[in-house]
């Protein structure tokens, strides 16, 4: 089995065709943050019997320097033939903060293999990205259409909260998994709270007051959303990026992240973006 995703809330944590400043966005916290993943008992699974593993989240920056995020993601599977499968993948990222440019790299490792990706993504105008990649092997691809990148759509997301919005459609590049590929996406974020009690106990200082919003947001192969989505996200995504608790449905299986360790980071200093 090979187990391969990107959080988006960076990931995922992303689409309404907003500006953040103009909704009243507060600023991205930079933090770290890990999630303890286990199989959903509530959701039919087929033959893998169990799962678990943690994703470890970081990011830093601001609109002025850019956005740097790295995202590690372990896993262990078991059908209960044989020995379980183990594989990890990890994905290092800069977007610039005006989303003009874009570069990762993302390795991934385990029992049926290793493989890397890395690129560089230039803006070429509102409706074109220029991908230029280096690994595994060098080429350069055109990708059509009004793109949001990771973390500008973490932005857009936020900035519709903000604003009461409810439901938008957008694509969306990471490339982490495939470097040609777009997804498009469904987000639907419900409303509002400030209840304290749902704030995970690592993050309960830094997160305390603070609105959070649930987000659903469904991952689509090209063709539009009217056929059943690739993955869904589902979080507690408060209003400065920091994700509360997450659970990632393939259709087959879903996992459940908890959050486990949290720490906020310091934040640069004099951008006025």
């Amino acid at each position: 089995m090979t187990f391969r995703s990107r959080l988006a809330f960076v990931a995922v944590l992303a689409v309404f065709g907003l500006d953040a400043a103009s909704a009243g966005a507060v600023p991205l916290l930079p933090h770290k943050a890990s999630y303890r993943l286990s199989l959903d008992g509530s959701k039919p699974s087929g033959q893998l019997e169990e799962m678990n593993g943690e994703i470890q989240y970081e990011i830093t920056g601001d609109a002025c320097a850019g956005y740097s995020t790295l995202t590690r993601q372990e896993s262990l599977a078991s059908t209960g033939e044989g020995s379980p499968l183990r594989q990890a993948v990890t994905s290092t990222a800069w977007e610039d903060g005006a989303a003009k440019a874009y570069r990762f790299l993302s390795t991934s490792t385990g029992d049926d293999g290793a493989d890397k990706i890395e690129a560089s993504v230039e803006r070429q105008g509102p409706d074109a990205l220029k991908v230029t990649v280096t690994q595994p092997a060098a080429r350069t691809l055109d990708l059509k259409g009004d793109i949001l990148l990771p973390t500008e759509h973490v932005k857009r997301v936020l900035a519709a909260a903000a604003a009461g919005e409810s439901v938008l459609e957008a694509k969306v590049y990471d490339g982490a998994n495939d470097p040609a590929k777009v997804y498009e996406t469904l987000a639907v974020v419900g409303r509002p709270s400030t209840d304290e009690r749902r704030i995970a106990a690592p993050a309960k200082e830094s997160l305390a007051g603070r609105t959070f919003y649930p987000v659903t947001i469904s991952y689509f192969e090209t063709g539009g959303v009217d056929r059943a989505p690739a993955y869904v996200m589902n979080m507690q995504l408060y209003d400065n990026g920091v994700v509360g608790s997450l659970k990632i449905d393939y259709g087959k299986f879903a996992l459940v992240g908890a959050m486990s360790t949290f720490e906020a980071l310091k934040a640069p200093e004099g951008c006025a973006k």
